[in-house]
């Protein structure tokens, strides 16, 4: 028993990914530009400026000569626990910053290439070191980088692209472990930390097809990357007498990121209006377990599997662009991001629940060559109930069981020049 209930603590939260400032559901990172972030992401289909890179690059086939793209989105999220009693914690407030780079070529009037530096996933989940959690979850971080180059061929009304991604990927976990001597009394609590980093591979595929001078349609997809972290550090902070139980050794894992695909509808009634209606798939059923392996036994364990089973869902983005003038344009949209996760695998890493994200946006061209974008969402999560038997070896108090609430603001900034 004493065996079990140390290792269950530790062991679940190897290589577990969560997202407290994802802006999709699950751990996808979707605001790339400040453009779609104004109007809900509904952008597959117009994608008209250097964030297409990201969205649908098909559209660089757009854009005249060489264009340059910097932004950056700034974001600040808050999670909730209600837990049985008074149990009530906030995570850490923090704030996060991700950045986007992209440039646009046009090499001919058929040929044009585009380059993007981005991160499309990502988390940052910090809770209190003592909160009633805390052998589930404290300190869970990935970061991710996407080198992302297109080529675009384009011929009459339809434009395709094909590109290539590199992904850098960081990764960090912490968690209390739970120490309890064979005579069942309490030691003060240790803790494991688990880091990594390694690269990942995919390509991504994009198609625009221009009906006439009111409608537009988009298709963009992107493939699964694999991540393989094989070289894993694991430390424990243990007292001395248990060091030969939780010994500092190595592990490795995968984690496979979803592939996802988005199609939508753009339409222009004037010069003026231009609306969109998106709809995207990604599919989290990629996630569906954690398998950990260590090189030296762990407890007396060299492995361990822990289910996930995450669902594939789908995402629905509304946008309107209002151009009020040469220099000014409003942006407004609304999306719905169903959570991927199950009631059955539902902790507080990510405790993510349905979302509606609400989002205004405008541009400012400054001068001739040169815009300055400013977005704004929020995120509001629907409230998700925890009671299901993660660490059941756990007392009734300390399995984190209860309510989680989610709200994120973020502001996006870009600069936007024409060469």
């Amino acid at each position: 028993m004493y065996k079990r209930l140390i290792t269950a603590h530790f062991i679940v939260l190897f290589f577990v990914v969560s997202a407290d400032y994802a802006h999709s559901a699950g751990f996808a990172l979707m605001q790339q530009g400040t453009g779609p972030m104004g109007q809900g992401n509904a952008f597959v289909a117009q994608a008209d400026d250097p964030s297409a890179v990201f969205f649908n690059p098909a559209g660089i086939s757009q854009l005249e000569g060489s264009q340059a793209y910097l932004g950056s989105t700034i974001i600040a999220p808050r999670l909730k626990y209600n837990g049985p009693g008074n149990q009530n914690e906030k995570t850490v407030a923090k704030i996060f910053v991700t950045p986007q780079v992209y440039l646009t070529q046009q090499v001919s009037p058929q040929i044009y290439f585009g380059f993007g530096v981005f991160s499309p996933f990502g988390l940052g989940t910090y809770w209190d070191g003592n909160w009633e959690g805390r052998y589930l979850a404290t300190c869970s971080s990935l970061e991710t980088v996407n080198l992302n180059p297109n080529m675009v061929y384009k011929k009459g009304n339809l434009a395709v692209s094909v590109g290539f991604n590199a992904m850098k990927a960081d990764l960090m976990l912490k968690k209390k472990i739970l120490l309890v001597l064979p005579n069942s009394e309490k030691m003060p609590d240790g803790e494991s930390k688990l880091t990594d980093d390694t690269w990942g591979y995919g390509y991504n595929l994009g198609l625009l097809y221009h009906v006439n001078d009111s409608w537009q349609l988009g298709l963009s997809y992107r493939s699964k990357i694999k991540l393989s972290f094989d070289d894993g550090n694991a430390d424990f902070d243990v007292p001395a007498p248990l060091k030969s139980v939780f010994p500092d050794t190595k592990g490795k894992g995968d984690l496979d990121l979803p592939p996802s695909l988005t199609a939508g509808i753009s339409f222009k009634p004037d010069n003026k209006w231009t609306l969109e209606f998106n709809v995207a798939w990604t599919g989290w059923s990629t996630y569906d377990e954690i398998k950990i392996k260590f090189k030296d036994p762990v407890n007396g364990q060299y492995s361990s599997v822990q289910p996930k089973k995450w669902e594939d869902v789908f995402s629905y983005r509304f946008g309107i662009r209002y151009r009020m003038s040469d220099r000014y344009t409003f942006r407004a949209g609304y999306i719905f991001d169903k959570a991927p996760v199950p009631d059955s695998t539902l902790d507080p890493q990510l405790p993510d629940g349905d979302r509606h994200i609400y989002t205004a946006g405008l541009d400012w061209k400054i001068w001739d060559k040169t815009v300055l974008g400013v977005a704004y969402n929020f995120i509001y999560g629907e409230e998700r109930h925890k009671d299901n038997e993660i660490m059941p070896y756990l007392p009734e108090h300390l399995r984190a069981n209860g309510d989680y609430k989610q709200r994120i603001h973020s502001v996006g900034l870009s600069l936007h020049y024409r060469f």
